[in-house]
């Protein structure tokens, strides 16, 4: 009966700025949505959530791991927006820790994630694991959750520097507030979570992998 954790943590902050392209900025992105993701996500029953900071600030990505930990997270997500090095690529990906439990769990969570994101008319660029040269998770963020037991996702919701994303990003905020509430209905169907405020049970919804 023990309320589900949920940390969110929005990717980058203070002079750690992400990505900038048409006068936007990925930090200032990333925190709309997150308290978007967190104001739908606590309409839901039996589920605590918090965020890594909640104003315009860096933290280390140990950090941010460390306060996932000090939480006693069940799911940790790291929110961001993308770009590519010629600004030709568009769509959002998913990133998932490459080993173990933490690589069932994270696939289970991102496979409802993407079919969300992808009604929204989004490309899908896949869900995805990448290593670095000690065969280690690339991302911070999924390497450090993982070494303190904690399962974690990293989204890239879409690309701000190719033309097919802009309609998803630009010009309303709505357009970043639905993000959010795209990722909590991906949280609630992954814990299977019910709301009597928005009139929705997900208790009986089917996973792919039932090692939750």
């Amino acid at each position: 009966n023990k309320p589900y954790v949920i940390v969110i943590d929005p990717g980058h902050g203070g002079e750690n700025l992400g990505a900038e392209h048409y006068g936007y900025t990925e930090k200032d992105l990333n925190l709309i949505v997150a308290k978007a993701m967190k104001e739908e996500l606590e309409r839901y029953d039996n589920v605590t959530v918090y965020l890594t900071h909640e104003t315009d600030e860096d933290m280390s990505i140990k950090a941010r791991a460390e306060f996932g930990k000090e939480k006693n997270a069940d799911l940790l997500l790291s929110l961001h927006f993308n770009a590519s090095v010629h600004h030709n690529l568009y769509g959002t990906e998913i990133w998932v820790p490459a080993y173990d439990d933490f690589y069932v769990n994270g696939r289970t969570f991102a496979e409802i994630e993407m079919d969300l994101l992808t009604a929204k008319g989004l490309y899908s660029r896949g869900i995805k694991t990448k290593l670095n040269d000690e065969n280690n998770d690339y991302y911070g963020i999924l390497r450090h959750c993982s070494a303190l037991g904690i399962n974690s996702v990293l989204i890239e919701h879409c690309h701000m520097d190719q033309e097919n994303d802009f309609s998803y990003y630009q010009d309303d905020e709505e357009k970043l507030i639905s993000f959010g509430k795209t990722d909590a209905t991906a949280v609630a169907r992954y814990l299977r979570l019910s709301s009597e405020e928005l009139g929705v049970d997900y208790s009986d919804f089917e996973l792919e992998d039932e090692n939750i």
